[in-house]
């Protein structure tokens, strides 16, 4: 078994670019992301042509994360960290950062430094992350953004020298390896233009300038790793179900965990558009993830056929789940930065206003009770309920500083909201939904 963590000293270090470039290097990778985000897995599988899978312990949990971990191991594993190393949920170390999940999986570490502005104090910055929890086994470092060859002898130097961690090689500055940013992080993989290109660049870029041999010595875990079947008891428990998912380039936000977990309980997953199909597909639940809906207000809104065979499918007591950009969707519409209203599919009695900023007020994990169920969500989200109607809010969310709101608008047999759910820690809401179905159609 190989594998390795790819951690960065802060956020912006340029670690997806190393991540990015390492997967496009190697032979059959299987890619992991940590934490909740939707972006950088789309450029893993780009890159990889395999699917990428999060790893996120507050959403999963450790059996989890292992669960997931051990399913999906290929020749060599690549887990792409988030923010800085040791950064998380508050300042314990058990914070479900990089680190944590490295230690859970008991992974190397391979540190991304930046070399701007650096000389022998980057050894220092370097013994900082390697001292500051010992139990984190750093096992090398790249050093990214270095303007020379002599520039990249010298930090190497220092940094082997003060700190005996072995530095595995670097990638040049070069603005045209980077990709473009946007309000979620990174543009999707299928928007950037020329992404082949780069790819190729970039695994050539690797291949020069990074010592892959000392990276698979140091991925080499001589073990074997196998997470529980922690689903077991769920094994088709819901055979004959059918579940749409809303896949196109407005919804794609989905963890593929997710996916695969209503797969292995029985349930027949079918795709559909709601920008370019007139009608929903004959199934007996709708799920709606997230995206970008708001960057194809027009398509939504005009495609009327397929908004009136979803409003009679609610009316029949269609079973409907939704979450951020699908709960956005399934709203009475969307208005615009300029005050510009689009008519979305009037299900829930509320509408949506863009912000052009994160509300940071709801962003990050949250603790969630529905009903008598509790589970755990992520919200992260540029816009904010504007017209508040009579429908109920089923959620209570709570963070971890004592704020807590509601959200979960419920219709019928339809619930929506900002929170994304992993399925893994939402077991019992995921059940809740699915037998809303009547026990007919199962």
């Amino acid at each position: 078994m190989k594998g390795f963590v790819l951690a960065g000293t802060r956020s912006g270090i340029g670690k997806t670019t190393v991540s990015m470039g390492l997967m496009a290097a190697f032979e059959n990778v299987s890619p992991f992301k940590v934490g909740p985000d939707y972006i950088d897995p789309s450029f893993h599988k780009f890159m990889t042509g395999n699917k990428s899978y999060n790893l996120d312990l507050f959403l999963m949990g450790e059996e989890g994360v292992k669960y997931s971990f051990s399913k999906h191991q290929k020749d060599i594993s690549i887990v792409e960290g988030v923010m800085g190393l040791y950064d998380g949920l508050g300042n314990s170390l058990d914070n479900y950062s990089t680190a944590h999940l490295a230690r859970v999986l008991d992974l190397p570490v391979v540190l991304v430094v930046d070399a701007i502005g650096k000389s022998t104090s980057i050894a220092a910055e370097v013994l900082g992350y390697k001292n500051l929890d010992p139990r984190v086994k750093i096992a090398g470092v790249i050093i990214n953004r270095v303007s020379s060859e002599k520039l990249y002898e010298m930090l190497k130097e220092a940094i082997e020298e003060y700190t005996k961690v072995p530095c595995l090689g670097y990638l040049r500055k070069n603005e045209e390896l980077g990709i473009s940013s946007r309000h979620l992080g990174l543009l999707q993989a299928d928007e950037v233009q020329n992404l082949e290109e780069k790819k190729e660049m970039l695994k050539q870029e690797i291949k020069k300038t990074i010592d892959l041999e000392k990276i698979k010595q140091i991925a080499n875990l001589n073990r074997t790793f196998e997470g529980e079947d922690i689903f077991k008891n769920l094994e088709n428990l819901y055979n004959g179900l059918k579940v749409g998912v809303a896949k196109d380039k407005a919804f794609s936000f989905y963890y593929e965990d997710n996916l695969e977990l209503l797969n292995k309980m029985g349930v027949e997953l079918l795709e559909f558009s709601p920008i370019d199909d007139k009608c929903i597909p004959d199934v007996d639940v709708l799920y709606f993830g997230g995206g970008y809906p708001e960057n194809y207000l027009e398509e939504l809104s005009k495609n009327n056929e397929f908004k009136n065979s979803l409003k009679s499918f609610h009316e029949k007591g269609g079973v409907i789940y939704g979450e951020c950009g699908g709960f956005m969707y399934l709203t009475k519409g969307i208005k615009t930065l300029d005050e510009k209203f689009y008519s979305m599919a009037d299900l829930v009695d509320c509408s949506i206003k863009m912000t052009g900023k994160l509300l940071i007020s709801r962003f990050g994990y949250v603790d969630l009770s529905y009903e008598k169920l509790t589970g755990r969500a992520h919200e992260f989200h540029y816009s904010t309920i504007d017209e508040v109607g009579n429908d109920k809010r089923e959620f209570k969310l709570l963070k971890k500083d004592g704020r807590e709101w509601l959200c979960g608008y419920k219709n019928k047999n339809l619930l929506a909201g900002y929170p994304h759910l992993h399925f893994f820690k939402n077991i019992d809401i995921l059940k809740k939904i699915l037998e809303g179905v009547k026990k007919c159609h199962i």
